[in-house]
């Protein structure tokens, strides 16, 4: 059986349409890139502290830096996930009330992204052992896995690239074959079902929340 070109799919419908509302409200003077959408967001010294910590504490896990050959470094790199996703939750909570900002809604990229690799791969693990009858996985499903992680490093890598304009940092270095030769893999992501607003509406930008308008000020 064939390996399929990329075993994920990502799917951001609900972030993509978050965005859009986001940058008729909004403007600031960095610019990110999300798969299908450019906003520019003005950051504020706590957004841009959390996303220098992300810049310090994500890169060098260990499903970011260096690939899988077997089962166990599978095994590896899914528990690496679950480290990654627990950071995330933290940093959501600590931006809980710039829930509307732009480093947020990067921190739920890629935790929408994670969410959906594991969805994913669950189904997949599900199978693999029912028809194993075992702990190790059909060769087929390895590489699959294989796929599938190689999609989800690309990802957050991705949104990384973007944390880091926030942060005022520049991202590490890692090898060519750890991240996409693109800004984004495109392949790795469903075009939005409200895309073609696109074309009607120019692009405009994203900030954090400001503060309420004066009295007599219109919102």
């Amino acid at each position: 059986m064939g390996v399929k070109e990329t075993t994920v799919k990502f799917r951001f419908d609900a972030l993509f349409e978050k965005a859009q509302r986001l940058a008729r409200k909004y403007g600031g003077d960095v610019s990110i890139n999300l798969p299908f959408i450019t906003v520019s967001v003005k950051p504020d010294d706590i957004e841009k502290k959390v996303a220098r910590e992300l810049m310090v504490r994500l890169p060098d896990k260990r499903v970011l830096n260096s690939k899988e050959c077997c089962d166990s470094c599978i095994d590896r790199s899914l528990a690496s996930i679950q480290e990654i996703r627990k950071i995330l939750v933290e940093k959501q909570v600590e931006l809980s009330h710039l829930h509307n900002g732009g480093l947020y809604l990067l921190i739920e990229y890629m935790a929408e992204g994670i969410r959906q690799f594991l969805t994913d791969t669950e189904h997949q693990e599900a199978r693999a052992l029912v028809e194993a009858h075992g702990t190790m996985r059909p060769p087929d499903d390895r590489e699959q896995y294989f796929s599938a992680l190689q999609q989800l490093r690309f990802h957050i890598h991705s949104c990384l690239l973007q944390v880091a304009k926030i942060a005022g940092m520049e991202t590490p270095k890692v090898e060519t074959y750890l991240h996409s030769s693109e800004e984004w893999n495109e392949i790795s992501y469903i075009a939005p079902t409200t895309s073609g607003a696109l074309e009607h509406e120019p692009q405009q930008a994203i900030q954090g929340p400001t503060s309420p308008p004066s009295a007599g000020q219109r919102p």
